[in-house]
């Protein structure tokens, strides 16, 4: 494996390494990483970041437009000009997208799909927010460490509070609160970190998840000091990946979805989702 320890640390990897440090070393591995494979999941959340992007971005969508907007224009537009990846302006052919779909009544489905789930989002949420940023890439140094992400949206709250948002297009996470999810997930306090140091002003930082389909917001609210603890605890597990060298498969319950699952070395011993049904003959 070409596995190198990464310069810069993203929250998705850190994560990884919680889960199971095999996967961390697959996903900083150059060589299995170039093998990874879209799905049409993946494919539909990039088209609803990139809707929700451009519907609260006021320069292509004025905020006395945002109710006669035409999502269903804005999920088509996006979707035939859907990125390979994030360092291409190739797009997915129609017929790529028809082999990654199934067929085309699916891609529709899946299409139809997101329109709905950005309507239903939308419907209830806030027109009328003017954020300080969206889907910008940011990165600060902690403790010798360089960390980084893409945050969807921060919004300026008060002259000194901000509100950092992840928008999820998946099902509702097992964890019933924001702090028994992020005992487990780092992804917004990672953000909250990168958040803080490059918004000073930020005495209260807001940070939550969303989960469109359902309009649930999972959210909390740290102040400076709980910042610092959050970074305690980010610098840790960077250390702890950091000084791994065995970086041990963990079986969980996601390993069935793993997209590393060909090459881990307890493939065997992971239950497949898919099981084999032994249909009624009757």
């Amino acid at each position: 494996m070409a596995y190198i320890f990464p310069e810069k640390i993203f929250p998705s990897a850190l994560n990884h390494y919680l889960r199971c440090p095999f996967k961390f070393k697959c996903h900083n591995d150059k060589d299995i990483k170039a093998v990874f494979i879209e799905t049409p999941q993946s494919f539909v959340g990039s088209v609803i970041h990139s809707v929700l992007n451009d519907f609260f971005d006021i320069k292509k969508v004025p905020i006395n437009k945002r109710k006669e907007e035409d999502l269903r224009s804005m999920v088509r537009h996006a979707w035939a000009r859907m990125p390979k990846d994030n360092r291409s302006n190739e797009y997915w052919s129609a017929q790529e997208r028809r082999e990654l779909f199934g067929s085309l009544e699916q891609e529709r489905a899946f299409g139809i799909g997101a329109i709905g789930m950005l309507s239903n989002y939308l419907r209830k949420a806030d027109l009328s927010i003017v954020p300080l940023s969206l889907e910008d890439w940011m990165e600060c140094d902690i403790n010798g460490f360089k960390i980084a992400g893409r945050i969807d949206r921060i919004d300026k709250d008060s002259d000194s509070a901000i509100s950092i948002w992840d928008y999820k297009t998946g099902k509702l996470p097992y964890k019933s609160s924001v702090e028994k999810i992020i005992e487990e997930d780092l992804q917004i306090p990672f953000y909250a970190i990168i958040a803080s140091y490059l918004n000073p002003f930020a005495e209260k930082i807001r940070a939550g998840l969303i989960y469109l389909k359902y309009s649930k917001v999972y959210d909390i609210v740290w102040n400076k000091e709980k910042i610092k603890g959050l970074e305690k605890k980010v610098i840790n597990v960077i250390k702890e990946a950091k000084s791994d060298t065995a970086l041990l498969p963990k079986i969980n319950r996601l390993c069935s979805y793993c997209e590393y699952l060909d090459v881990c070395p307890e493939k065997d011993n992971i239950p497949l989702k898919n099981k084999k049904v032994d249909e009624v003959d009757w």
